[in-house]
């Protein structure tokens, strides 16, 4: 190929296989004339030249028929003025407002990015706790599937403190309370999925996403599969306020917060997998705990279940605290006071006279047979 300037480019046409290939590109004084490597030729006349800029490095000047049929581009950064001369000044004008246009756009750009700059800078400034803030009122916006992923993977890496029970008795006594609530659930098409673990520890509780873990040890503290019934709904109130993301956004360090605030997930699931441990995966804070309190009775309400069960429970464990394994107990990890077991009566009286129906369960049967470990993996 001859001319006075040859260009490294492409040409994009539907004579290619592929619909593009690279090309040589020369200036000639016919127009702009593409050779790809197996020696096919494209040539474009000035005159019917329709430019536009943009690619990746923003500076790509793609020259294209009127149908759109064949496209020659090319990013040297001579290519634009060598075209203007080639052309006799044909093209300047429109090379000239395009250029134009391009830099105005990258200016808009550099202030952009400076004042996102400043703003995160601002946060700094302003603190950790407002990086928090924000990360917190960010993780609400994702898609629920988020939870559903950091409760799967957190309940894997989990050592549970027992073997999972599958005595029919004991695991469908409890499913069938999980299937009572899961239709309440103050977000759809969550699956609860229940796990019981044979072990002395008091204690229940539910990752992100819907994953449901209650020990024998709670099982037998209860006294009626109500009380049951009240933790699980409790547990699920959690699920469905997010409160596990919300803890995630409290504990992470300062460069998942800005991850969290600008969309990237994948820190965020891998922090909040191993966040959760047998130890701390119940560690609320006072207004989680209260409004998990709240959303468990409006569940067992609409339910059908007594929601004094929960409240009855709560005092159980706040008379036999003393005598509870502190560190895995279920009142340890939900501090009680009167003010909270309160709030629950409060709320029960402002129902007024509800029907409950009772759950159809040989409570006495099903804690003996917790008791013996049931069938175990």
């Amino acid at each position: 190929m001859t001319g006075e300037a040859t260009f490294p480019g492409g040409v994009f046409s539907e004579r290619i296989d592929d619909g593009r290939a690279g090309a040589e590109i020369e200036l000639s004084v016919a127009g702009v004339r593409a050779r790809t490597p197996d020696g096919a030729e494209f040539l474009l006349p000035y005159a019917e030249c329709r430019l536009e800029i943009g690619g990746a490095s923003g500076r790509m000047i793609f020259c294209r028929n009127r149908d759109r049929s064949l496209t020659i581009f090319c990013e040297e950064r001579t290519f634009a003025d060598a075209l203007s001369r080639a052309s006799g000044g044909l093209l300047s004008e429109s090379l000239g407002e395009l250029l134009a246009a391009r830099r105005r756009e990258s200016r808009r750009g550099w202030w952009i990015a400076a004042s996102l700059a400043l703003g995160i800078a601002a946060l700094l400034v302003a603190g950790f706790w407002g990086v928090r803030v924000a990360a917190r009122a960010a993780v609400h916006a994702m898609p629920v599937a988020l939870d559903e992923k950091i409760g799967e993977l957190a309940l894997k890496s989990m050592d549970l403190g027992g073997p999972e029970v599958h005595d029919p008795l004991v695991v469908g006594a409890l499913q069938a309370i999980v299937d009572r609530l899961a239709p309440h659930a103050a977000v759809s098409g969550l699956e609860f999925r229940l796990r019981v673990v044979d072990a002395p520890i008091v204690n229940a509780f539910a990752l992100p996403g819907g994953p449901i873990v209650v020990y024998t040890g709670l099982i037998g503290k209860a006294a009626g599969a109500e009380e049951v019934a009240g933790v699980i709904g409790h547990e699920m109130a959690h699920v469905t306020a997010r409160h596990g993301l919300e803890r995630i956004a409290d504990s992470v360090g300062i460069v998942t917060a800005v991850q969290i605030l600008v969309g990237d997930t994948q820190g965020l699931v891998a922090f909040g997998a191993e966040l959760f441990t047998l130890a701390s995966v119940n560690s609320y804070s006072r207004r989680q705990e209260m409004a998990a309190d709240e959303e468990a009775v409006r569940m067992l309400h609409a339910a059908g279940i007594d929601p004094a069960g929960l409240a009855r429970f709560f005092e159980v464990l706040d008379r036999e605290q003393g005598d509870l394994p502190s560190a895995v107990s279920w009142i340890s990890t939900h501090p009680q006071n009167q003010a909270r077991i309160a709030q629950i009566r409060g709320r029960l009286a402002a129902l007024g006279e509800p029907s409950y129906q009772p759950l159809a369960v040989d409570w006495a049967e099903v804690r003996r047979r917790a008791a013996g470990g049931g069938q175990v993996e």
